[in-house]
């Protein structure tokens, strides 16, 4: 059949830098071609200039959207890839603590303690944390092997990888933050130029150091394993007698385009985002006026989960939010205060932090408000690790620190390994507040997983329904499980016509034990 002019054609495209790519697809608004036309004609230095007037001169940041980058961030801490991944627009792969036992020598050593005083009580710390890491996984792996049999249609293999599963389950509670880990990421260079400024402020030394490198690798030369297989054919062709053959090997090199580069043009002017490291101390001020320091209360015996249900005008969800990461207290507990606050107290705090936005500045994640099922969580490390991921939720985080205690995993006490836990948790208190006393960000490092941290997860109720049923299934951590059903029963209590279609698992642990 012949083609006409308004025949659909509908095609993948590859092969091209990550900044070629996005010209050719911006060009769809700026041309009558086809993009095959586009994309035969663009070069690496004409994608440069047309950034360099688009994006740089005139903002028009939706183009750099159309340039994706793959990165690898290989041996960087637990706590700093949880800063990393603090970004939403962005595709995320990480080293599992449930699967992947951890090398226990493999740990992140901040500068500030290494060269001081403080080194040997940072190291004997860590240490402490990753032996016994290693003994409760190994104790509890014996435990559940006599505990729950192998089934016989189940083979050794699968059997021992369940035992170990569930082992690392309770031995990750004892992992220090500052362990080592890997992870992929994938985001656009507009995302990524956010995630720059945002990292490259941050008080911690190794974010900071991880934000330039970031920076680095999208303007340098990519990592290509075709490259690793083709440059020593090359190398020999180069060689050849014949000059005809070396020219044509030329010619054959520029067109592969070995040294594919990712975002040179988009990503080399990030500057630090002020705004955020601002807002912190704006808002650290008004806590501290309105609750004292982080506020008063005893902070371990709340609750896991709390869904704020009652009405809380949109101006009231903003305050509140804003006070939130700067504060140890409760959503709800935050909220009280600010309804009884009058509108001009409101308005200083909002006008406060609104005075430090820059005018490239975006509003920050505490301006979500309205229309939301908020809840404010109370978890070990670990399990906020997992539910991060949940990227389309609001999230706002406190700080990790002591103050609300550590969570006591399941079936510890009944494999007689609860002393070895209790002393090594309290050692580890010890430890990181005589490390704050030094450095309080660089001290998190110090602690174990099992510390309790805040965070407000806010979302719509199709996010509630995908958020609930996914993490509440069979095979996941009990941590999150129970945490996840909880909010559903709470949501229930109060709306259960939203609730009816909801497909929300109840864990039953030794039921579920095989279903990994």
């Amino acid at each position: 059949m012949p083609q006409t002019s308004h025949d659909r054609e509908i095609f993948a495209i590859t092969g091209l830098p990550p900044e070629v790519l996005a010209v050719a697809l911006a060009k769809y608004s700026r041309s009558l071609e086809s993009v095959k036309t586009t994309i035969n004609e663009l070069t690496e230095e004409k994608s440069a200039e047309f950034h360099e007037k688009w994006v740089l001169g005139y903002g028009d940041a939706s183009v750099a959207d159309m340039a994706v980058v793959a990165m690898a961030l290989e041996n960087v801490s637990i706590l700093a890839s949880k800063v990393v991944e603090d970004n939403r627009l962005a595709s995320y792969q990480e080293k599992s603590t449930r699967y992947v036992p951890f090398d226990p020598t493999r740990y992140y050593k901040p500068a500030v303690f290494m060269e001081s005083p403080m080194r040997q009580t940072y190291l004997d710390a860590i240490e402490l944390q990753m032996r016994s890491y290693e003994e409760v996984v190994e104790k509890m792996t014996a435990f559940y092997g006599a505990k729950y049999p192998r089934p016989a249609e189940t083979t050794e293999k699968m059997y021992a990888n369940k035992l170990r599963a569930r082992a690392l389950d309770i031995g990750r509670y004892l992992l220090p933050t500052a362990t080592l880990t890997n992870f992929g990421m994938i985001m656009s260079a507009r995302a990524l130029r956010n995630a720059i400024a945002k990292m490259i402020a941050h008080p911690c030394a190794e974010v900071q150091a991880i934000g330039i490198e970031i920076q680095r690798a999208a303007t340098g030369a990519s990592y290509n394993p075709q490259s690793q297989k083709l440059e020593p054919i090359f190398e020999r062709l180069m060689n050849h007698s014949d000059p005809e053959v070396r020219a044509l090997t030329e010619e054959l090199v520029k067109g592969v385009k070995l040294q594919v580069k990712g975002a040179p043009t988009l990503i080399k002017f990030t500057e630090p985002k002020e705004y955020l490291a601002k807002k912190k101390i704006t808002a650290a001020h008004f806590v501290e006026r309105y609750f004292g320091e982080a506020g008063d209360g005893k902070f371990e015996d709340e609750p896991r989960v709390d869904f704020y249900g009652e009405h809380l005008t949109p101006e009231d969800e903003l305050v509140t939010t804003l006070l939130y990461p700067e504060s140890g207290l409760s959503f709800r507990k935050i909220a009280e205060r600010v309804r009884a606050m009058t509108a001009e107290q409101k308005r200083e705090i909002i006008d406060a932090v609104q005075k430090e936005r820059g005018p490239h500045d975006n509003c920050s994640r505490e301006f979500e408000v309205g229309n939301y099922f908020i809840f404010d969580t109370l978890m070990d490390y670990g399990a906020f690790r997992d539910l991060q991921r949940h990227r389309l939720t609001t999230q706002i985080n406190q700080e990790l620190n002591t103050r609300h205690g550590y969570e006591i995993p399941r079936d510890l006490a009944e494999a007689g390994l609860l002393p070895l836990y209790e002393e090594v948790m309290e050692k580890n208190r010890v430890a990181f507040r005589t490390l704050a006393e030094v450095n309080l960000p660089e001290a998190r490092y110090v602690l174990a997983m099992a510390w309790r941290k805040r965070t407000i997860f806010k979302m719509n109720l199709r996010e509630l329904h995908h958020f609930v049923e996914l993490r509440s299934k069979s095979g996941g951590h009990f941590s999150y499980r129970a945490l996840v059903y909880e909010m559903y029963e709470q949501v229930k209590a109060r709306h259960p016509l939203l609730m009816e279609h909801l497909r929300a698992v109840k864990m039953n642990f030794d039921e579920d034990f095989y279903q990994r």
